[in-house]
């Protein structure tokens, strides 16, 4: 026999699926309206006029939303979230939304603190650096929402201790790896290069090992020299070690972990130069910052992953009933982690839910644009995986045995480097 609390499940995941599927969509927020009127509605919130409490919620960012990187993806996820869940302010509106920027990582949970002083009911914290900060903050206010994107729970009795805590993150590997496959097969030197804002962190070995694995599947004679920033956010720095990588290193390609067009501005420099340099959009479109050296690029839509959580936590509050809430998703509860494979197979770097490889440059070859979209579907359709074995590490170690996969928590623990490196930091 169906309980109210199974009801409840079902109205989220209607609202999710409404709103995802087809933008701001009113026969959604209607459900939503069913719902809270057969809740316990909270107290301290703003009711619109049709009876609607209007749920309050902060983002705080690592960088400046005008990076074109990771907060301004980030950014447009957040104004995603509202579009879908208020469009219109004085009528059919359930959320509310502020954000702060650069937000220094070490004062993570004086900022948090201050967004619930100012009325949050929930907030997310958008940089690995802000985990312990947001837990802290968790613990201290247990009636409140909080999120963090690409941190972990340490232990399972943290998991169970903090249970308005969620881990989320939205993974680019897969794409990197699409990337790499064009990367090897445009260039002409036989060397790749890296711009890594971390080089040690999981993150980005994850997205550095999977371009090179890409890379190798077309060209095994292609390796790859790596150089650390040591900031997320460093236009400057970028831009200094993508010319040493092409000047000193005689890389013809570049990618990158750094949140701005600064790396594929180099490229396009040495494009109107005539010397052919290459490199990607990362997290946001860069496209316009670089027309003749953008060879393609990963994109995330945080969005509909923005809304999916809201929902869940607007009929969490309103009824009382964390489990809505706490208990999703159903394989890891409150630790989402999406790939390419929450995708759709349907072309649109613009309406995916998750990362995507966005249009190749036509100065690729067409058996290599083939080869990206076959892989793409495969790693789409799950039967595909960039970390598929055989595969080995620099000092020949094997890995990841014969036709196995990495597991998600051996991808969010890698700490090891395939073959294939020439300089590492």
């Amino acid at each position: 026999m169906a309980t109210r609390r199974d009801w409840l499940k079902a109205v989220a995941s209607f609202i999710t699926g409404a709103v995802v599927g087809s933008g701001t969509t009113y026969l959604a927020l209607q459900s939503a309206k069913t719902a809270v009127e057969k809740t316990t509605t909270p107290t301290d919130a703003e009711k619109t006029t049709t009876g609607l409490p209007k749920m309050r919620i902060h983002f705080l960012y690592v960088g400046p939303i005008g990076d074109y990187g990771w907060t301004h993806a980030h950014d447009l996820g957040r104004r995603y979230l509202e579009r879908s869940l208020c469009p219109d302010p004085k009528k059919w509106c359930i959320v509310e939304t502020k954000y702060v920027e650069s937000v220094p990582e070490g004062e993570t949970y004086t900022y948090v603190k201050k967004a619930i002083d100012g009325g949050a009911h929930m907030v997310f914290t958008t940089s690995y650096g802000f985990m312990d900060g947001t837990k802290r903050a968790a613990a201290e206010f247990p009636d409140k929402f909080f999120a963090h994107c690409s941190g972990y729970f340490k232990d399972i009795d943290e998991w169970k201790r903090l249970k308005n805590f969620a881990e989320y993150f939205i993974d680019l590997y897969e794409a990197y790896y699409l990337n790499g496959i064009v990367a090897g097969r445009m260039t002409k030197t036989n060397k790749l290069g890296y711009v890594a804002a971390f080089a040690k962190l999981p993150e980005v070995i994850r997205h550095m090992n999977a371009f090179l694995l890409g890379a190798r599947e077309v060209n095994p004679r292609v390796t790859m020299d790596v150089i650390e920033l040591g900031s997320w956010y460093n236009p400057e720095g970028a831009k200094k070690a993508a010319t040493t990588l092409v000047e000193t290193n005689k890389a013809d390609v570049l990618a990158f972990t750094e949140d701005s067009p600064a790396v594929l501005q180099v490229a396009e420099d040495f494009q109107k130069r005539g010397r052919p340099v290459w490199s990607f959009s990362h997290y946001s479109d860069m496209s316009q910052y670089g027309p003749m050296a953008h060879l393609t690029g990963q994109i995330v839509n945080w969005g509909p992953l923005y809304v999916e959580m809201v929902v869940r936590a607007y009929l969490a509050w309103v009824s009382g009933d964390m489990s809505i809430w706490a208990e999703w998703p159903p394989e890891r509860p409150r630790d989402y982690w999406w790939s390419m494979k929450q995708a759709y197979v349907h072309y649109s770097h613009r309406e995916n839910p998750t990362d995507i490889v966005m249009p190749i440059n036509p100065a690729v070859p067409a058996d290599v644009r083939t080869r990206v979209e076959q892989r793409r579907r495969e790693v789409i359709e799950g039967v595909w995986d960039p970390f598929t074995g055989p595969l080995r590490d620099m000092k020949g170690e094997l890995r990841v045995g014969e036709r196995l996969r990495l597991s998600k928590d051996q991808l969010y623990d890698m700490d090891w480097y395939v073959e294939g490196y020439g300089q590492l930091p």
